[in-house]
């Protein structure tokens, strides 16, 4: 039986979002030292990996993925750079508002309205594709509320194209996502930021969020019925048992309802403190399996429809560390679409290969 080969990576050639489906190591007094096993890399390993590559140390890896991890780079890296500039700059731009807004405990509409013009920008070349694949491996929480808050945004502006809205009401939404968490500024890091289950007594603090966030939009002079009435009642549930006012099915704000959507979404698929990111598969699975019925379920049909639809046609990487591009799914089973490769086309299955990431459109 032939022994296992090792080939030196470049660190260069390692991407976030990339798989290496064995160990990933480096080498400290003749010893092995993991860097990576068999899991997604995030920006935690890369930040590891620059201070390893600062020391002067290599990276190993087993010959067979070294070439899938070859494979992988010459895709993601054609990633369309348009659209990840776009969002990254959106992203700092949320960032400064947020330290602009906790500073002077105001919102400054005209940074609002920059922003909003930033996410209709991005709107007009950016897909669903492109957000799910740009799952949020972040661990800080200012980080967290800086990207959750742009993509909250962008899906519900991607939600009011898909109903039909004037851009008034798409311009609304926006608004409504990158406003909803604000009241988070004012709440204890502590409880934000706790790894673990919240106790009785915390998770009623962090209820009172859409309150603080509503308050804080009214103080700042922003009237719209429609932005107010949609911060607030982003955690509403059909059956009332929601916060912070219990509205129930038909007493919930349209546009709170799409929020909700987008807020739940987003917070499924990224990373937490108190949580692992998920793959966009499996919890589009989760919504249609689940139909979240504290939801409006006509909107969330026609959420999963057109993500589903933006999922044909997308690269993926798969458990053995290959990549390739999805030819067939059905909502109802979503995350073991037929997917073609170079060695030809795969069934996957959550017992076999099954698929590890997402990635857009290619340039």
């Amino acid at each position: 039986m032939a022994s296992t080969q090792y080939k030196k990576v470049k660190p260069e050639m390692l991407l976030n979002g990339m798989f290496p489906n064995t160990d990933l190591f480096y080498i400290v007094d003749k010893h092995p030292v993991l860097l990576s096993h068999n899991c997604v890399i995030d920006v935690s390993t890369m930040d590891r990996l620059h201070k390893i590559v600062e020391r002067g140390v290599d990276v190993f890896v087993e010959e067979e993925t070294f070439y899938n991890l070859q494979e992988q780079y010459e895709i993601i890296s054609k990633k369309n750079q348009e659209i990840a500039t776009k969002y990254v700059k959106t992203k700092k731009e949320m960032g400064s508002f947020l330290d602009e807004t906790q500073a002077s405990q105001l919102i400054d509409m005209e940074s609002v309205l920059r922003l909003l013009s930033s996410i209709e920008d991005s709107l007009s070349v950016m897909n669903p594709s492109f957000l799910l694949q740009w799952a949020s491996y972040i661990d800080d929480m200012d980080e967290i509320l800086q990207a959750h808050s742009v993509d909250v945004a962008i899906l519900n502006g991607m939600i009011g194209r898909w109903l039909g809205y004037k851009k008034e009401d798409i311009s609304n939404l926006i608004i409504i996502g990158l406003l909803h968490d604000l009241g988070k500024l004012s709440m204890p890091s502590e409880i934000l930021n706790k790894p673990g289950k919240l106790t009785i007594e915390e998770f009623e603090v962090i209820k009172k969020h859409p309150i603080y966030s509503y308050e804080l939009v009214r103080k700042s002079g922003i009237n719209n019925p429609v932005i107010l009435s949609g911060v607030r009642g982003h955690h509403e549930k059909a059956s009332g048992t929601g916060y912070p006012d219990h509205l129930k099915f038909d007493e919930i704000p349209f546009f709170a309802k799409i929020t909700s959507i987008s807020d739940i979404y987003d917070a499924m698929i990224s990373k937490r403190v108190y949580k692992a990111a998920s793959s966009p598969l499996n919890v589009l699975e989760n919504f249609y399996k689940e139909q979240f019925s504290d939801l409006d379920i006509r909107l969330v049909n026609i959420f999963l429809d057109k993500m589903v639809e933006a999922l044909n046609g997308k690269y993926v990487i798969l458990s053995d560390g290959h990549m390739g591009k999805i030819v067939y799914l059905e909502k109802s089973m979503v995350t073991t679409p037929m997917v073609e490769t170079s060695k030809g086309v795969v069934l996957t299955s959550l017992d076999s290969v099954y698929i590890v990431s997402v990635f857009g459109d290619m340039l």
